[in-house]
């Protein structure tokens, strides 16, 4: 009887630790494998059947260590959603998938022909700590089957997750601070899959529970990234080890190979592009962000951070098309003045004629009243070669200002260069002197409609502004003189040599004499040209004031020829031959009016 009872005891023990022992054998780990995308869409069939080989065969290969969810529930889940079962789910659609099933990882990935063989390049999304994390490519062998490679993904999936068991037995013994049996499980586990992620990461944090220097921790880090290259804990992992370390750039390298992983993280994206700002590598932080517009093209963060980057690192181009972009999306702020001023500053840096008129057509509508405006209207005129455009635009600069010297100055400028003699119209005249003198003073009167504006900025305190007169009033004179229109072209460059005179014995370099320079070039021709009639009328006035007054002017146009030689030496030889003549003649006439006062 004592014996029957033990043995009755013995069997009630056995049968209720059956339960618990079964219950303990139960997989807890869910893996998802949904087929791959394709290539080629004549492919997508095959995805579906290599996967659905691969999901059966692991099935049986791993039914005591993980749940792989079916073909069934899978349908389930896609028509849940009004997808058809047999899709090749994108990896939002994955990911989805993955979430609303409540799988520990899923797998994404590509099929595709190569030769003969099959191929399969897959990444493992470790998404509740299964260790399975890992980047695979299975191929079927030459001649490829279905059938092959459905096999070769489920045996090399079944060896992933062994080792990841193991990698998750480290993380215990981790977290219970056992760390010499938290590597022997890790150690075993690389032994099973030498580039296990899960068992490296696991290294690595227990080196850092162990305060071991913070280069083994990156080493262990990167280690982890040899079996998935784009493990976003392994990289922010090694990111945060650099910047323990003080190398700021080595950090934003890991950081950025961490959002190869995850393109859809924005908060990482926005981190990444303000750790590059402060290291001042504007052109990186734009080609993240672009990165992150790609996925999603109007998120305002992005596009706003980016506008930010562009300006701040003066990538003009960019904040251009920022701006661009922007006022097409949002047209109230072409009423923004703000926002005008900096798209017309963007778009002169890059001389955009195109926007330019854009934006400054945008600024005289809304701000009808702004001298600014209206001047940045005429230089993209300017810049577009609508001279008359221009000048009405910088009309409206000195109507609105009449003291803005720098608009006078515009003007003047625009005048003188619209300006442009019909040479071809010209010599069509010639045979008829009238008709071509006619000709040639309209030409001059145009020239000449620029005085009244040169003359405010001649009378101007600023030394620069002055300068700049006189550079237009020397183009001014060269092309009346290139003209022929020697009369109209003398006072231009009498007045303008005046105004240039050496201020002092040493005053014979800088931009005043390079002006000085042409301009006595041009005066000492127009000067020969027009003298003939001076010298005839103060003959026949045998006045020795008159007299006095030629004198001068032969002494200033033989002068002026001296230094005109720099610009044209042997042209200026043949005019200072002419002079001469006249200067022999004015002795005759000094002794003939017996004049002394020359």
């Amino acid at each position: 009887m004592r014996i029957l009872g033990f043995a009755a005891g013995l069997t009630l023990a056995i049968a209720a630790a059956a339960p618990a022992q079964l219950a303990i054998q139960q997989p807890t780990e869910r893996l998802l494998l949904p087929p791959l995308t394709v290539k080629t869409p004549a492919d997508s069939a095959a995805s579906i059947v290599v996967m659905d080989a691969a999901r059966e065969r692991l099935a049986g290969l791993a039914r005591y260590k993980i749940v792989v969810i079916t073909k069934p529930k899978l349908c389930e889940a896609l028509k849940a959603s009004d997808f058809p079962c047999d899709i090749l789910p994108d990896e939002t659609q994955a990911r989805q998938l993955a979430q609303f099933l409540t799988v520990n990882a899923y797998a994404t990935g590509t099929f595709e022909r190569s030769g003969g063989a099959l191929v399969a390049h897959i990444r493992v999304h470790d998404i509740g700590s299964s260790g399975l994390a890992a980047l695979l490519t299975v191929t079927s062998g030459n001649p490829g089957t279905t059938a092959a490679l459905g096999e070769a993904i489920a045996q090399r999936l079944n060896t992933l997750i062994r080792a990841a068991e193991a990698a998750r037995e480290c993380n215990d013994q981790r977290q219970k601070s056992q760390f010499a049996k938290a590597l022997d499980q890790a150690r075993k586990a690389l032994a099973i899959e030498p580039n296990l992620t899960a068992a490296n990461l696991c290294v690595s944090t227990v080196y850092e529970a162990q305060r071991m220097p913070v280069d083994s921790l990156i080493a262990a880090a990167l280690r982890a990234t040899k079996g998935d290259s784009l493990n976003a804990t392994a990289w922010d992992r090694i990111a945060s080890g650099y910047q323990q370390k003080g190398d700021t750039l080595k950090a934003i390298d890991a950081f950025i190979h961490e959002l190869a992983g995850e393109p859809q993280n924005t908060q990482l994206r926005l981190g990444i592009v303000e750790l590059l700002r402060v290291e001042k590598q504007y052109q990186r932080a734009v080609s993240i962000l672009d990165g992150g517009l790609a996925w999603n093209p109007g998120d305002e963060r992005l596009l706003a951070f980016k506008q930010r980057i562009c300006l701040e690192g003066e990538l003009w181009r960019c904040a251009l098309d920022g701006f661009v972009a922007t006022a097409h999306s949002d047209t109230t702020k072409l009423a923004d003045s703000t926002f005008i001023k900096a798209a017309l500053g963007a778009a002169q840096q890059v001389s955009d004629t195109q926007q330019l008129l854009f934006f400054s057509h945008a600024a005289v509508q809304h701000f009808p009243k702004t001298a600014a405006f209206w001047k940045a209207l005429g230089a993209a005129f300017d810049l577009k070669g609508q001279k008359d455009s221009s000048l009405w635009a910088y009309k409206h600069v000195v109507a609105l200002d009449p003291n803005d010297i720098s608009g006078a100055l515009l003007i003047a400028k625009g005048i003188v260069d619209a300006a442009v003699y019909d040479t071809a119209q010209a010599n069509r005249l010639k045979p008829d002197t009238g008709a071509l003198r006619q000709f040639r003073n309209a030409y001059a009167d145009r020239l000449d409609s620029a005085k009244v504006y040169l003359e405010r900025a001649l009378a101007s305190p600023d030394s620069g502004q002055r300068l700049t007169a006189d550079v237009i009033s020397l183009t001014a004179g060269s092309k009346l003189a290139q003209a022929g229109a020697y009369d109209r072209a003398y006072p231009w460059l009498d007045h303008l040599l005046q105004r240039v005179a050496p201020r002092t014995p040493a005053d014979t370099v800088g931009p005043r004499q390079q002006i000085r320079m042409q301009a006595s070039f041009w005066y000492g021709l127009a000067s020969l040209q027009t003298l003939g009639p001076a010298y005839h009328a103060m003959a026949q006035s045998k006045s020795c004031e008159q007299a006095k007054q030629v004198y001068e002017r032969i002494e200033r146009s033989k002068a002026a020829m001296e230094l005109g030689e720099r610009v044209q030496k042997a042209f200026m030889a043949q005019l200072e031959k002419g002079i001469a003549q006249y200067e022999d003649a004015m002795k005759k006439v000094r002794t003939a009016f017996k004049c002394r006062n020359f």
